[in-house]
């Protein structure tokens, strides 16, 4: 079904808990009986490079609040909800790369839309971590997954390239394959830095996390 309205934001780096998922409910619960569907993934992927990814269903908000609990690691949780002749709202939030989080809400009645969507981004932005959302910004991932990366480990070459290759062979015919091998060479250890770097942010800052209050 095609609706007239629609509201939709990021979601940013935030903790769960029981509570959120309880409010959530009362926010769906308010025009009466609602169809839902909701997965949790329990993978451990954090770089995001498997096809497929394993996911739970879940049949119950108690059940939906368990799994995430005892899960060391939240690798995603998509939560779509239909309230009859009112609209849809649809959660989806990726704890892994390309991590991401997102609140759709759509209907028929703009003043439905706004009210539900402004109230379910409300208890995502009160338990919002302001320095894990600036990491995962386009800008700040950036930094983190070519920037940092890439300069690092290009100071790195250069610098282990003049003290190891004598000045005489830098200044012969041989200097083309040497700025070759010290390009190849950059750009697969920036390759598996950025790698160990995206784990170690993910690690202690990640996106989502349960945390009771």
């Amino acid at each position: 079904m095609e609706y007239k309205h629609i509201e939709q934001s990021r979601i940013p780096a935030c903790t769960l808990d029981e509570q959120l998922f309880r409010k959530l409910w009362d926010i769906f619960n308010q025009d009466g009986e609602f169809l839902w569907h909701a997965a949790v993934g329990t993978g451990d992927d954090l770089l995001g490079k498997k096809e497929e990814r394993s996911t739970q269903n879940v049949q119950s908000l108690e059940e939906l609040i368990g799994f995430a609990k005892k899960l060391p690691h939240i690798d995603q949780i998509s939560l779509t909800v239909e309230v009859p002749d009112k609209g849809t709202m649809a959660l989806a939030l990726q704890n892994f790369v390309p991590i991401s989080g997102k609140l759709i809400v759509s209907g028929q009645e703009e003043a439905w839309v706004n009210e539900r969507f402004d109230a379910c981004l409300a208890l995502f932005t009160e338990r919002k971590k302001d320095f894990n959302t600036l990491i995962y910004t386009r800008l700040g991932f950036g930094i983190i997954q070519t920037a940092i990366p890439l300069s690092s480990m290009f100071i790195f070459v250069m610098l282990a390239a003049g003290l190891l290759i004598p000045s005489e062979i830098r200044h012969s015919q041989w200097l083309w394959w040497i700025t070759a091998a010290t390009v190849v060479i950059t750009l697969r250890l920036a390759y598996t830095v950025s790698d160990k770097l995206i784990l170690y942010c993910m690690e202690k800052y990640p996106y989502i996390k349960w945390q009771e209050r």
